[in-house]
């Protein structure tokens, strides 16, 4: 499913603000990424659902599952329907990058960062594909919304990786409180709209995605947003 890894995407998950790089750098580098591509099993999983909007949050129709608060809401207000999403980068990587955190820390750290760029792109694949069936319909969708964004909770994984079935379709199972094994996983709720269902501020931007930043909780304190960016 990968074949290469965005190199500066990687670099800024470890912090540095350009390209800039020296040679030793970017052969550790590529070493790495070389070293994760050798054992990514990228999988995902998506399925459609009609959603309810209630008192006691989002219902989505066929399901036990329930999302709270207000920030999914407001993030799913012109919505009728949600795409769920699971995806993950297997659990070989994760091996690898315990066996190089203890063995060779440098290389550990990198190649943490490999990981998180891999599940990353396993999900904007994924999500290209359902944006792709989407668009043909007229419709669009929302940016990932994920459990523990903004006060929707984290507990929501448990339902969630049960509605999706993730253990069996893709191997991702939940730790009682709620760690993803892989931990290079990750799942989320994409909202499917109707573009005339907008207003005309949001219809005007180039990207008509509202800005995840908005609703994290980690936005004070993010090494992301004080370097100019974003995670």
């Amino acid at each position: 499913m990968i074949d290469k890894l965005n190199q500066e995407e990687i670099l800024r998950y470890l912090g540095y603000k350009d390209s800039g790089i020296s040679d030793k750098v970017q052969e550790l580098l590529d070493r790495c990424e070389a070293l994760a591509l050798g054992v990514i099993d990228g999988k995902n999983i998506y399925k459609r659902f009609p959603i309810r909007k209630t008192a006691e949050g989002i219902c989505v129709e066929g399901t036990a599952l329930i999302l709270k608060g207000k920030d999914i809401a407001e993030h799913l207000k012109n919505c009728r329907e949600v795409v769920l999403l699971g995806a993950t980068a297997g659990l070989a990587l994760d091996r690898l990058i315990r066996r190089y955190m203890i063995s060779e820390p440098d290389m550990g750290v990198v190649l943490d960062s490999c990981g998180i760029q891999a599940v990353e792109q396993i999900a904007d694949t994924a999500e290209k594909e359902i944006e792709s069936e989407i668009l043909k319909e007229g419709q669009y969708l929302t940016w990932r919304f994920s459990p523990g964004y903004g006060d929707l909770p984290l507990e929501t994984q448990f339902e969630l990786v049960k509605v999706l079935d993730l253990p069996r379709k893709i191997g991702v199972t939940l730790t009682d409180s709620c760690l993803m094994i892989p931990s290079k996983s990750v799942t989320a709720i994409l909202g499917i709209f109707n573009k005339d269902k907008l207003s005309e501020d949001v219809l005007d931007r180039k990207d008509y995605k509202e800005k995840k930043c908005d609703f994290c909780n980690n936005k004070e304190e993010c090494s992301f947003r004080k370097r100019g960016t974003e995670c």
